[in-house]
């Protein structure tokens, strides 16, 4: 009962974040898609052999009133290369738009909280599993003593 009690009482009041919690990502809007430019670019690197050397599948975005260009050729569809750049650009306005210095959306800082969290239930498991195995091992030498010391009352006792 006491510790039902005990347990209550030490809660923590720490909000904790789950993966499907997060604040959304930035969206890329009709007034972006009006500020910027796109350029499709001969590729260069990356997967998808000679086919990606011989094709206009880079995409490069360039935000005009700030100045920011952003390219993208993590496939060899040209259409996923511009959904990426454009997630990409929105992302980058964002972080431009906050207003303090430290550059993070709130979802940086959400999954820098779950990436912390991870890491300190991490911890806790292996450091409970730890006591746990030192735990046994000090029940096991107790009854290894009881149990030698019942065979030496035998031995002597006779």
């Amino acid at each position: 009962m006491y510790s039902l009690i005990r347990r209550s009482l030490t809660s923590n009041a720490i909000l904790r974040i789950k993966r499907n919690h997060l604040p959304p990502r930035p969206k890329f809007t009709a007034q972006m898609e009006n500020d910027c430019t796109e350029v499709f670019i001969h590729g260069g690197s990356g997967a998808g052999g000679q086919k990606i050397n011989k094709t206009n599948s880079k995409v490069q975005l360039k935000h005009i009133p700030t100045g920011i260009v952003v390219t993208s050729q993590i496939t060899r569809s040209r259409d996923q290369n511009r959904k990426d750049a454009r997630e990409r650009m929105a992302y980058e306005l964002a972080k431009l738009s906050i207003s303090n210095g430290s550059q993070e959306t709130p979802r940086d800082v959400a999954l820098r909280q779950l990436k912390q969290q991870n890491k300190k239930a991490k911890l806790k498991k292996s450091l409970k599993k730890y006591e746990v195995h030192k735990e046994e091992k000090e029940r096991f030498k107790e009854l290894q003593r009881l149990e030698d010391e019942s065979i030496l009352e035998k031995i002597l006792g006779d």
